[in-house]
């Protein structure tokens, strides 16, 4: 049966029709949990105060505890400071290291013995940052890039809420304990899904040694602090990828780590556990295990109706903008539409009478 539907009729359908069609599948900024029928954060029994899972093709928050509340991120901030030297300078850059630079590091915290008058590149840098979490390569950074320790951090947090990160504020280049420093679970994992963007980190944060100037008279081999990738660690996790660990007694251990199984990839933000003892090697790498095997083990039907979703968005004539904007584009449409009509309706009835 064919039926005839009028101009009116026709669009009111079209805008009701995306609407429920765009309205059927929420993401991360509208989902604490992914599946109402989950389980409790508490039942994982996770040792960390914060943290939060991410499925990282859609940016799904999978499992979540506490993910908004503020704590130290220590040294996970460098993978903000790492996405500031990729986006404003180039990897061969040459840095000449200055007093001002090493200077900056507190007694105790990890550097990678940089020296005044050394010149290394912004790649070396990059790796003595990310792979055995050296403060010096920090601060080395922020100078050359902003001139000033202070200017930098303008920049972390010009990019943080530039990235949609809501809750956090950037002191250091390094993550040094200040009480002013801080950051969520829920920020990190942002800056995080927002580095994968850039295969220069994430080629780096999957290594687990690196070897600087091995060539010189003055040889440096790191390893990664990221213990999930290290096979002979106790805590070796087989299906993990890379990414960032930190600690400081105040913020206690923290890690934002990646991994993937059967074509799924996960992101965990696990913010201020337990330090760990002699009979447990990292609480922090425990509850990663825990959160990943829950993300495997849970979420696969619902992320490949998520990513059979933004594969038709990607493809679709709409790429680009965002579903709630295609929305209010509609709507505005149709009020002006529906205006029209009214406006000519009484013109004609004007001329009947």
């Amino acid at each position: 049966m064919k039926t005839n539907l009028n101009p009116t009729t026709k669009l009111i359908t079209i805008l009701i029709t995306l609407t429920l069609l765009f309205s059927t599948t929420s993401f991360a900024e509208n989902t604490p949990n992914t599946n109402e029928n989950s389980e409790n954060p508490n039942d994982l029994n996770l040792y960390a105060q914060s943290c939060i899972l991410i499925e990282k093709s859609t940016g799904r928050i999978a499992y979540e505890k506490n993910a908004e509340e503020k704590t130290y991120p220590a040294s996970t901030t460098k993978i903000l400071t790492a996405i500031l030297a990729v986006e404003n300078t180039n990897m061969s850059d040459v840095v000449t290291i200055t007093g001002e630079m090493t200077s900056k590091v507190p007694p105790s915290y990890t550097t990678a013995y940089l020296t005044p008058g050394e010149q290394i590149t912004i790649e070396e840098l990059l790796n003595c940052l990310l792979i055995p979490s050296a403060n010096d390569a920090g601060f080395a950074l922020a100078i050359h890039i902003s001139g000033s320790v202070e200017e930098f951090a303008n920049l972390m947090n010009q990019k943080a809420k530039e990235i949609g990160c809501q809750n956090s504020n950037f002191i250091n280049p390094s993550g040094i304990h200040d009480e002013n420093h801080y950051s969520t679970a829920k920020d990190m994992s942002k800056i995080a899904l927002y580095a994968t963007r850039y295969p220069q980190l994430t080629n780096i944060m999957c290594k687990t040694s690196y070897t600087l100037h091995p060539n010189s008279n003055y040889p440096r081999t790191f390893e990664t602090t990221n213990t999930l990738i290290k096979p002979n660690e106790p805590t070796y996790y087989e299906y993990a990828t890379g990414m960032k660990t930190g600690f400081t007694a105040p913020a206690g251990a923290c890690i934002i780590a990646s991994a993937k199984k059967d074509n799924m990839e996960f992101i965990a933000v696990v913010l201020n556990a337990p330090e760990g003892d002699a009979n447990i090697t990292s609480y922090r790498d425990l509850d990663c295990k825990a959160l990943f095997e829950y993300g495997f083990s849970n979420f696969n039907e619902i992320i490949k109706i998520d990513k059979n979703f933004m594969k038709f968005i990607n493809n679709s004539y709409i790429s680009g903008i965002t579903i709630s904007n295609v929305l209010k584009i509609g709507l505005a449409l149709l009020s002006a539409y529906l205006l029209i009509v009214i406006v000519h309706s009484k013109k004609k009835v004007k001329i009947k009478a």
